[in-house]
Parts: C-alpha cells; structure tokens; sequence
C-alpha cells in the first residue's frame, strides 16, 4: 500500500510538472480607452504576435506561456512601447489610452525591468545630431552610450536580462549613427563632406555579424543601415542602382548565411517593390544565391508574378476619370502619343516639389508627340480642383481617387510615382524617372528623335 501510494503521488507530480507549464499573467488597465482598440503585442524572438482585447472600462486580460524570456512590442493605437517579459512573472500594466507614449507604469513580477525600459532615461541618437560636425557626432554618440550603460548598472537588473539589454543598448544608441554621412550633407547643405576612415573604422566596430542578433529590432534596424554605408567607403561615383553596391557589399563581406539571408532579402525585395522587374536580373540572380527561407522566397515570387505584368513592352494598366471640367478621359483616348503619367496628391510634399520641373518639361515638349497626365489620388476632390485651377496647373489633370484599380495593379505605395507609355499604351517604364532628374528629358529626347 506504502509503495502504491507513493507511486500515486511521484505521478501527480510528473502530471503537474508536464500540465503546470509557467505562464505569464498580463493585465491592462487603460484610463480613457480607445473604442474597440486592441494592445497587440509582437514577440521578437518568435515572431508571434497576440492581440489583447480591451473592454469598454479599459481593462484587459492574457495569460501567455511557452516561451522563453523576450522583447516584447506593445503597440496600442499608434503608440509603441518596448517590454520584456517572463513566463514566470505577472505584469499590470496601466497607461492613457491616447498617451501610452507619453507615459506608462507597471505593478506586478516583471515590473522593475519594465520601468526601467520605459523611464525615458535611456537616450540616443536622433536626427537632429546628425547635423553635429563628425567628431562632435561620435562623441556624442560615445557619451550617450557610456550614460546608458550606467544606467542599467544602476539598475541592477538581473544578470541574464542586463546580459542582453547590453547588446540592445548598443544598436539603440548608435541607431542613427550609420546615416551621419547622408544626413549630414542634408541638414548642412555641404555637398563637399566624405566621411573620414575614422568614421568607418568606428562603424565598423560597431557591427556583429551574428545571426542569433536578429531577434533584437534595434540590431535588424541598425545593420542595414551600417551596411550601406560601409558599401560607400571609397566609392566616388554613384551607383546608378545602390542596392546592387549594397547586395555586392553584402555577398562579398557577410559570412554568416542567416545575417546575409536577412540583409539580401530586405534589399532586393525593397527594391524589386518599388522599381520593378526591369534591369533587375543580377539583383535576382543574387536573391536567390542568398536567400533560402521558404516564406521569403514564396512572398518574393509572388511579388515578381505581380510586377511581371508590368515589364516594359507589356500593356497598361487602364483608367478612366475625370478632368477638371467633368469630362471623362481614359487611356485609350490618349493613343497616338507618348504618355508621361504622374501619380501624385495636393497634400504629398514631395509631389509638389516636383511640379516646377513637370512644367519645365511640358513647356519644353508642348508641340511635340507627348501627354503629360497628372492623375490625383486626393481623397478630397474639392483641394484638388482648387489647386488646379489656383495655380493653372497645364498637362491633362485628371482625379483617380484613392481607392483605384490603376493604382493597385501598378503596385504604388507611395507617391508621386511616374510611369512612362509608348504611342500604344505599352509600358516603357513603370516607375520613371522624375521631371528633377536630367535622365527623364533624355529619354524623351531619345524617344522623340531630338
């Protein structure tokens, strides 16, 4: 009896120890809730994301386990914050519900490595250093870091998660220091400033080629950056295409396959987004080199079939809207003459950065076989019509809408966007060149016999 009873009890503590998996206890109290808003959070080393409903009184509940300790993305509305949570420790967590970026506070297990994340003591680079001459620059990114790592002595954390913060820290600080280069010459307007070896030689400090890094979003934000400046170091012509400097870069210098798999896919498939297909073969030829992972190659393929229909000779894409009288006008009404469309709205300052120089051009070829097409995707069609009419806007000014088929199936996600089509409506180019860039009269020149 002695021996079936303690065989009774030596299984009910395996049964526990199998069915009593720690979980994570998440509780929200949110003051002023937004209607129907949800807290979703992302899980940077899995990848998984949970949604968390919040009711009418701004509370909320989840229970969460099998996982292992992580950064964890809070997103609630458009705010974002950064948490780390413990399979083995409850957190409450209590914020405004339209100022979660302004403030938020923790009670519970995991609250005091929560708090110090989000006390806003941790500082780094931002944009506006950036116009610091170079060696102030990398000072100031020197001392903040040193300030940081201070603070997370202070903090006296435990040791497996300082461990890690360490790293994170890192990539946080330094997040704006690869972009010195560039933006240096923007916010200073001089064109002559070369980043000095010494400014390489720091950055190339800074980057670790490790693959198990991946999980740490500041890491996966930071690298692509570093690496396209590294990519620059003692270049003095520019690149007519910078993602094939960054991906020859990448297939040169990168060991670790997951870290070049990572980097490879971001550009090309950033740039296969937005340029398409044309003159793409080495940059696809090198995707596929690099990158393995079943769901990146099935999205990136799915992305080709989508832009093939758009390589140059095939046929446009049509619309039809209309101009600012009323009339509507489609793209078979345009046939006989090259087209030149550009894709832009009232309220996008690049778009109307470029009008100087599209009027430039339809003054210069305004008795020559060409349209030039504005298309508007404003939703508010009244901005437009001012617009047009307050500044006498010339070409064929036409409104899309914003929710258009035209838009759709030629990919655009951002604008402006120019596309350029044959006298028979065949694609030349599905993502020309703009009317600042001397390329574009050039090839009306070329198509035009000038």
């Amino acid at each position: 009896m002695n021996k079936f009873k303690s065989m009774m009890v030596l299984s009910l503590m395996l049964g526990a120890s199998f069915t009593g998996a720690e979980a994570s206890k998440l509780t929200f109290k949110i003051a002023n809730p937004d209607d129907g808003a949800k807290a979703i959070l992302s899980f940077t080393e899995t990848g998984d994301k949970k949604e968390v409903a919040i009711d009418v009184t701004g509370n909320g509940t989840i229970e969460i386990n099998d996982f292992t300790p992580q950064y964890v993305l809070l997103q609630y509305g458009r705010a974002r914050r950064t948490l780390y949570l413990d399979p083995a420790q409850d957190l409450t967590i209590s914020f405004d519900g339209g100022e979660m970026w302004k403030a938020i506070n923790f009670d519970g297990a995991a609250a005091t490595v929560n708090t110090y994340l989000n006390t806003g003591k941790i500082k780094n680079l931002t944009f506006q250093d950036t116009k610091l001459t170079e060696d102030a620059f990398m000072n100031r990114a020197d001392s903040l870091f040193a300030a940081n790592n201070e603070i997370l002595k202070a903090a006296n954390l435990p040791a497996a998660f300082t461990d890690k913060e360490k790293m994170r820290l890192k990539y946080f600080t330094y997040g704006f220091f690869p972009m010195h280069p560039m933006y240096y010459v923007y916010q200073t307007q001089d064109s002559t400033h070369v980043a000095s070896d010494a400014f390489y030689n720091k950055l190339q400090s800074l980057i670790t080629i490790d693959s198990n890094l991946l999980t740490l979003p500041e890491y996966k934000e930071f690298l692509p950056n570093a690496i396209a400046s590294m990519s620059n170091q003692g270049v003095t012509e520019k690149s007519e295409n910078t993602t094939e400097q960054f991906v020859n870069y990448i297939d040169k210098n990168i060991k670790d396959a997951k870290v070049a798999e990572y980097l490879v896919n971001l550009f090309v498939y950033g740039n296969i987004s937005s340029r398409g297909l044309d003159g793409s073969d080495a940059l696809i030829s090198m995707f596929n080199k690099h990158v393995k992972d079943a769901k990146m190659l099935d999205k990136f393929n799915t992305l080709c079939t989508k832009w093939e229909k758009l390589k140059a000779g095939t046929p446009s894409p049509t619309f039809s809207c209309p101009d600012i009288d009323g009339k509507t006008v489609a793209l078979a009404d345009l046939k006989g003459k090259f087209v030149y469309i550009d894709v832009w709205a009232t309220w996008c300052g690049p778009c109307r950065g470029e009008l100087p120089h599209l009027k430039t051009l339809e003054e210069k070829y305004a008795d020559k076989d060409i349209y030039f097409v504005s298309l508007s995707c404003d939703k508010n069609k009244k901005a437009w019509e001012n617009m047009v009419k307050k500044d006498e806007m010339k070409g064929i000014q036409l409104h899309l809408g914003v929710e258009s088929p035209f838009m759709d199936a030629y990919l655009i996600n951002g604008i402006p966007r120019f596309i350029l089509l044959d006298r028979d409506g065949k694609i030349i180019s599905a993502n020309m060149t703009r009317p600042s860039d001397p390329k574009t009269a050039e090839k009306f020149n070329e198509l035009l016999g000038l």
